[in-house]
């Protein structure tokens, strides 16, 4: 199968003056259904990490109605999430929606924060690649 049935959607960016490749957004609404024996299947993110791997944390986060976690990034790991529901991220400056389905990737650097949309408890599930415990980077000032 080819690459046809997914979309990447790349945002660049400063990081110490050096232009980069940012935050990755795969859009599970755009890959084509195909029936197999008894499911469905979609094929829609093809990802390729900056460094190699040998393991993954992975963590079913909730966030309740009306709540927003703080910004933070990681040094060293990359991070996919995969949205349960729907589920607002601000990553550096841009604002991404991601409906069910939808998958992130957030590189080293990168700050990141989820809020909720409307009034349900929003899901996701983060996986850390490679899986480093104390790896957080918090803003200056709260931003």
């Amino acid at each position: 199968m080819g690459h046809g049935c997914w979309r990447e959607r790349y945002f660049s960016g400063l990081l110490d003056g050096t232009l980069r490749t940012m935050v990755r957004v795969f859009k599970a609404k755009d890959s084509d259904a195909i029936q197999r024996a008894g499911y469905e299947a979609r094929y829609f993110a093809d990802v390729v990490f900056r460094e190699p791997v040998d393991s993954c944390g992975m963590i079913l986060v909730t966030l309740e109605p009306g709540s927003k976690s703080s910004p933070h990034g990681h040094e060293f790991l990359e991070e996919v999430f995969m949205a349960l529901t729907e589920i607002r991220v601000q990553v550096d400056s841009e604002t991404i929606e991601l409906a069910k389905g939808d998958v992130l990737v957030v590189g080293p650097g990168e700050m990141h924060s989820f809020e909720v949309i409307g009034d349900t408890p929003a899901r996701l599930l983060a996986m850390k690649f490679p899986n480093i415990k104390d790896d957080k980077i918090v803003p200056d000032n709260g931003k």
